[in-house]
């Protein structure tokens, strides 16, 4: 992992839980315990976070706000790329679930181009891309508003009122010893709830998330039907996912059929 990839992981895990630990992050990242500290002292000098004796805390006057400003998605071709894959995959009057996540923003602002999908997301930025989609019918979860989505107990609640022919679900990692992995608890739960509604399990993630690591575990890998991900997933990957009869999808797939 590539340094400007971790310093985006520990600013928005200190966004979520304003402090954290050496040891932590050293083995959400899988790097040295050296290699963290270095990490924070750039984000010291930036003024991001102020370290502490093993770890480092938020600064107080960062926000959110501060870090929408900042953020460059260093990842917006590859995006791109499976949100054009996921096209594909869905077909006018569709009922779907897209869950929260950034390549799920871009998915949705594709899929907003069908015409009389019926949409269920937890995530704002997904709501806002249909919000001016007249085609489509919008339904947004309610519960507890963390960042740009809602979870919670009401939100988990509300799942067993609806059946979608397809959800689509953005975890942080994959590996084939931990299975499908996400940053927070309350998104962990909120999938494995969600799953239970769709006939068809689209799980997306970036091809160089394959092999890293999260906090919390969402299940095996088995619990997808298909994953989208980007044209540079590594061939061992690929066969693994196939050995478990997953379809795997990239844009190079969708393009050859």
């Amino acid at each position: 992992m590539f340094a400007i990839e971790r310093i985006k992981i520990i600013k928005n895990y200190l966004l979520k839980e304003n402090k954290v630990s050496v040891a932590k992050l050293s083995e959400l990242l899988n790097v040295t315990e050296v290699t963290i500290r270095r990490d924070l002292e750039k984000l010291e000098k930036e003024g991001f976070l102020e370290r502490t004796h093993g770890g480092a805390v938020l600064k107080e006057n960062k926000n959110e706000e501060d870090w929408v400003e900042e953020f460059v998605d260093i990842y917006k071709t590859q995006r791109q790329e499976i949100a054009e894959t996921a096209f594909h995959l869905v077909s006018d009057n569709d009922m779907i679930m897209i869950t929260e996540g950034l390549t799920n923003v871009y998915i949705a602002k594709k899929l907003a181009l069908k015409n009389n999908l019926t949409v269920l997301t937890n995530d704002m930025r997904v709501a806002m891309e249909f919000a001016n989609s007249p085609g489509n019918n919008l339904i947004l979860l309610g519960g507890d508003l963390k960042e740009y989505a809602v979870y919670g107990q009401l939100t988990e609640n509300n799942m067993q009122y609806f059946s979608v022919n397809h959800i689509f679900v953005e975890v942080d990692a994959i590996s084939k010893q931990a299975g499908m992995m996400v940053s927070s608890i309350s998104k962990a739960s909120l999938i494995q709830k969600a799953i239970r509604s769709a006939e068809v399990v689209s799980v997306v993630c970036l091809a160089n998330y394959f092999g890293e690591k999260s906090l919390y575990r969402v299940g095996s890998v088995d619990i997808a039907d298909k994953i989208i991900t980007n044209s540079e997933l590594d061939d061992s990957y690929k066969d693994y996912l196939f050995g478990l009869n997953i379809q795997v999808y990239t844009s190079v797939d969708i393009y050859e059929e």
